[in-house]
């Protein structure tokens, strides 16, 4: 069976520990990149994280069908912030099955504290070989859920066998790429081959474009109408991007109404090749006044435009 996918090249070279790997937590805001309280960790054998008064939630991540070469990028929106962390396979027994990703935070931030049922999603992304199939799909899974609650460890799970994350996309992919086909004689079991001998100039002009892709996130506000702050988060391609609105009500006046609309643009070049028709995107909005019924809730949909804006109601 042949099996492609997209991938970053692999520049650089992080020890993978036997037991645990712990790494800041990333957030993007905007263009700006910081680091807060929280932390990433890859279980092979036991955590030892402090996890005493912290929210946990783990990722179990069905690598039966993922050869142990290249990178997973696993990448996700908890309780308001985001986490990336890159895992080399190639430093993973080649007989191990299951991988666990443990997302470890605070239960309150300035902008919700954590409870059930509130919305998180994670998304992992197997990076193998840019240069033979850059212009394609990388093999991904996402899981998006409810939180179990403040004091539960909650479960996410990728990559299981009878997931159809990967299948949605490969097929709209596929709809609207005439330059490109993908055979579904393997679908069955996980994976998606894409042949790459009808590619031609016109495709790779097009996905060479450094035009970004925008995604524009409305957030209908009517039944919270006494909101004070509110954050919209996006993922795409395992890139966030995030808007923060300090003050509702103002904003409430500025539009002259109670739908809070934000257009972020995402980097059409990543390093898992060109975003394309057919990714998937997910999009959270978090503040304490939203709940009940969430303090987080959160939404998908696959990219349907390149040039224009792909717009997403989250709520």
């Amino acid at each position: 069976m042949s099996v492609h996918y997209s991938k970053i090249s692999i520049c650089g070279f992080f020890f993978v520990m036997t037991f645990v790997i712990t790494v800041p937590l990333t957030t993007l805001d905007f263009e700006s990149v910081s680091a807060q309280e929280g932390s990433v960790n890859v279980v092979l054998k036991k955590a030892n994280v402090d996890e005493k008064n912290k929210l946990v939630v783990v990722s179990n991540i069905n690598l039966q069908n993922i050869p142990k070469t290249g990178i997973l990028n696993v990448v996700g929106v908890i309780n308001g912030e985001g986490f990336i962390k890159d895992i080399f396979l190639d430093e993973i027994d080649e007989t191990k099955q299951k991988l666990k990703v443990k997302f470890v935070m605070n239960k309150e931030n300035k902008f919700v504290n954590a409870s059930k049922p509130d919305e998180f999603f994670v998304c992992a992304y197997h990076l193998e070989d840019t240069k033979q199939n850059y212009n394609s799909l990388p093999y991904f899974d996402c899981d998006e859920g409810d939180l179990a609650g403040s004091d539960a460890t909650t479960i996410a799970r990728l990559f299981n066998p009878t997931s159809q994350v990967f299948a949605k996309s490969a097929y709209h992919y596929d709809m609207n790429s005439p330059f490109k086909k993908t055979s579904f004689a393997t679908m069955d079991d996980g994976y998606t081959s894409t042949d790459d001998s009808t590619v031609n100039s016109k495709d790779i002009d097009r996905n060479n474009s450094d035009k970004p892709v925008k995604v524009k996130i409305i957030v209908p506000m009517k039944d919270k109408k006494n909101a004070e702050k509110i954050k919209i988060m996006e993922m795409l391609r395992g890139q966030i991007k995030s808007a923060v609105i300090d003050d509702v009500q103002k904003e409430f006046d500025k539009i002259g109404g109670y739908t809070i609309e934000r257009t972020l643009a995402f980097d059409r070049n990543t390093d898992m090749g060109p975003i394309q028709v057919g990714d998937r995107f997910h999009a959270c909005v978090i503040g304490e006044d939203l709940s009940p019924p969430e303090g987080s809730e959160c939404e998908k949909r696959l990219i349907k435009d390149l040039e224009g804006s792909n717009p997403l109601a989250v709520r």
